[in-house]
């Protein structure tokens, strides 16, 4: 083999790149918040409200009265996470093609970090909640009662992991985005704003539930604004920047992308 034949087996051989995959970005982005919706809208009316503060025992009797129910929301919820976790690193490779790449990086880091927080927290809410309210069903009136603080502990220990959840991916996470949009990037910069102001205020709904707890304005007001609608807002968008970006001849070619990958951007 000569050394002009050696030197072309050591290249890295191109690989096929499609900007249509960020249409399956979008795709995996509005399933996980049209499944997420249907998911709410069965818990709020088969179950029980899932923003109320409610007595540990309410909320115990809520699961038993719709067990199985109870188990497929948090799965499908499970899901929805990392359908939106899709969206997010999709949205993060196309702003690590810009100047603002370290913030697009950080951001799908913590974006990482906050969907498997989210898991832990639907394991346990529902399927350790399941197991513990099961528990307390089947002890004899003798034992009940001791099931009961451990029940709450488990309720408390959620909700740890779901504010840390809440702090990293609809958070601190839409912040890093939003700020590499409006510092590095051409996609619309009112997106940008929206994920900085609407991560700023999970932030802030992370600190207030944190220092109070489960309380009605917490759970009833600004977790609904800060964790549900501003995020579902700004998950749409992404899905429509995404799948516009998919059709988009002019895409930003990563200073990575071999040069037999150049025309497929």
């Amino acid at each position: 083999m000569t050394v002009l034949e050696s030197a072309a087996v050591a290249q890295p051989q191109a690989v096929p790149v499609r900007r249509s995959v960020y249409r399956l970005g979008a795709a995996a982005t509005l399933l996980g918040v049209a499944a997420g919706l249907v998911v709410t809208v069965v818990l709020e009316l088969g179950v029980q409200d899932p923003f109320g503060d409610v007595p540990t025992l309410t909320y115990l009797k809520g699961i038993l009265a719709a067990r199985n129910v109870w188990l497929v929301v948090h799965l499908v919820f499970a899901f929805v996470v990392l359908l939106k976790l899709v969206g997010l690193l999709s949205l993060g490779d196309i702003l690590e093609q810009g100047p603002a790449r370290p913030l697009a990086r950080a951001a799908g880091g913590l974006a990482i970090c906050g969907a498997g927080m989210f898991l832990v927290t639907m394991v346990h809410d529902g399927y350790l909640h399941e197991y513990l309210a099961t528990s307390w069903e089947q002890a004899n009136a003798a034992t009940r009662p001791e099931w009961v603080p451990i029940f709450a502990e488990g309720v408390r220990d959620t909700l740890g992991t779901e504010l840390g959840s809440l702090a990293a991916m609809t958070g601190l996470a839409p912040i890093g985005y939003g700020l590499a949009i409006l510092l590095g990037s051409r996609l619309p910069r009112w997106v940008g704003w929206l994920g900085v102001l609407g991560g700023i205020g999970a932030v802030f709904t992370t600190g207030y539930l944190w220092m109070t707890g489960n309380t009605n304005l917490g759970y009833g007001v600004l977790y609904p604004v800060f964790a549900t609608l501003l995020p579902l807002i700004w998950y749409v968008a992404i899905a429509v920047l995404l799948w516009r970006r998919g059709g988009d001849r002019t895409v930003n070619v990563p200073r990575h992308a071999p040069a037999a990958n150049r025309a497929a951007y």
